[in-house]
């Protein structure tokens, strides 16, 4: 007999998005049991997505808005099923997502959690990054290489590598140090001894990282899935990162307290950033986006990273061959109002991830010429 899996999703005043996510996971999964936990503390809001959603599906309402985690908390507790899939309302899944993550889970009895590989479009051809699990020494490593070429370069070609392995990777799972909360499959044999998932102090943002922290020190071993697939339109948020830093403070309050690494990464703080080294490579606008010409010996294979970061830590990934890189205006819609930093470079894992590297920037209004205004290049 198959594992029984129960989707959970968690609404804040988007009826009409959750209505959406909980349409594709009901096509891909005919049948399968819903769980949606509606943290909008408004009667309006509470009304219309009980109407906009399946009678089949479980609507919870939870005590005024008591964040992410409680609210997957909340739906799991309700479910006896064995797994639980986590679908954030931006998620649409590809046919036969939820199938291929049962099976991965139900093969091999060492997984917490399975992911699936999520794209940024509905082309299917921007991968999203695999997650990275926040230590007190990968944050001192982060702030040396804002402020140190030499580190920055070596932190680039880490975050490179750790990315084309997980873009390249074929059929098998492939083991993972980390997984994102906004789409995860999760067997309830991890769940804690008061039956939740997440720790209930974080309200949103690293209480995935902490889940994840958990499981590995418990012993189990998460894995992306290559053949299940999922669309998860991210868009970068800066009005956010407030929570962001609460839930980072709370994270590193409880893994770290004391911690020399995590001491001397705050002490950095303190010193103002390094220069970036980027070449303001130009990129050619057009009607439907910025091209960059790919040198010649990168033209056989290679990868275009789009990131809100100039460290690139966190990137975006195309992967092409041919004598011209593009990314659309849809696509670094994404990304807001801020900056993009790019960097173009060889998908062969072979070889060292700055040889022929192109490195560029573009900055807003990202549109056609005669909407960019002052900005035909770059």
């Amino acid at each position: 007999m198959g594992l029984s899996c129960c989707a959970v999703l968690v609404n804040y005043r988007d009826a009409a998005e959750i209505a959406a996510a909980v349409a594709s996971v009901l096509a891909d999964a005919p049948g399968i049991e819903v769980r949606v936990v509606d943290n909008s503390d408004d009667d309006a809001q509470w009304a219309l997505l009980r109407s906009l959603l399946p009678p089949t599906v479980h609507s919870h309402r939870s005590d005024g808005n008591i964040g992410f985690g409680r609210g997957c908390n909340l739906a799991v507790q309700a479910s006896s099923a064995d797994c639980f899939f986590l679908v954030n309302p931006d998620v649409r899944l590809v046919k036969g997502c939820t199938a291929a993550l049962v099976d991965v889970l139900a093969r091999d009895a060492t997984l917490g959690a399975v992911a699936p590989r999520q794209f940024l479009d509905a082309a299917l051809q921007w991968r999203l990054p695999p997650s990275w699990l926040p230590t007190a020494v990968r944050a001192w490593a982060t702030e040396r290489a804002r402020r140190e070429p030499t580190i920055r370069d070596r932190v680039r070609r880490a975050t490179g590598a750790e990315a084309l392995r997980s873009w390249q990777a074929r059929h098998a799972p492939l083991r993972q140090r980390a997984l994102s909360g906004g789409a995860v499959m999760l067997h309830r044999r991890v769940l804690d001894a008061k039956g939740d998932l997440f720790d209930p102090r974080f309200f949103m943002y690293f209480e995935d990282s902490d889940l994840c922290m958990r499981l590995r020190r418990q012993g189990w071993r998460m894995a992306m899935a290559p053949e299940a697939q999922a669309v998860h339109a991210w868009r970068n948020a800066p009005h956010k990162q407030g929570m962001m830093e609460d839930g980072a403070a709370i994270y590193f309050a409880k893994h770290y307290a004391g911690d020399r690494w995590l001491h001397k990464a705050h002490q950095l703080q303190h010193m103002p950033p390094g220069p970036l080294g980027d070449l303001e490579q130009p990129g050619q606008r057009t009607t439907d986006g910025i091209a960059l010409e790919v040198p010649t010996a990168l033209q056989q294979g290679w990868v275009l990273e789009l990131s809100p970061d100039p460290l690139r830590q966190i990137c975006v990934g195309h992967l092409g061959t041919g004598a011209q890189a593009f990314a659309s205006y849809q696509t670094l819609a994404h990304f807001g109002e801020g900056a993009v930093f790019v960097r173009l470079r060889s998908s062969n894992r072979l070889e060292r991830s700055d040889a022929s590297e192109v490195l560029a920037r573009f900055n807003p209004p990202y549109g056609p010429p005669q909407e960019a205004g002052a900005h035909p290049s770059i």
